[in-house]
C-alpha cells in the first residue's frame, strides 16, 4: 500500500487527554506546530490512528482533524517537510 501525507490537527481542552494524544501522533509523524503534525500513512495506518484516538478523545469537547495533502508541500520558515523513510511508527 503507498502511503500518503496527511496533516493532523487537534483542539484538546484537557491538558491530560492532549498529552497522550500528542505523544500518540508522535509515532505516526513529525511535529511541526504545537497541535499539527504531519503523517505519511497508508490506509492501514490511517485506521489505526484512528481507533487509537478514539480511544484517548472526548468526543463531546475534542476535536481531532485529519487532511490528506495533495500536491507539492511548501514550507517557509524552519523546519522541513520529513521524508517517508525517517518516519516509522512505534
Amino acid at each position: 500500500m503507498a502511503k500518503r501525507l496527511y496533516a493532523v490537527a487537534y483542539d484538546i481542552p484537557d491538558d491530560t487527554r492532549r498529552v497522550k494524544l500528542a505523544n500518540l501522533l508522535k509515532s505516526y509523524g513529525e511535529r511541526v506546530q504545537l497541535s499539527v503534525f504531519e503523517c505519511y500513512l497508508d490506509e492501514k495506518l490511517l485506521e489505526d490512528l484512528r481507533a487509537r484516538a478514539r480511544r484517548l478523545l472526548d468526543l463531546g469537547q475534542d476535536a481531532l482533524r485529519v487532511y490528506p495533502v495533495a500536491g507539492r508541500v511548501e514550507v517557509l520558515g524552519a523546519g522541513p517537510l520529513p521524508s517517508p523513510r525517517e518516519l516509522a511508527v512505534v
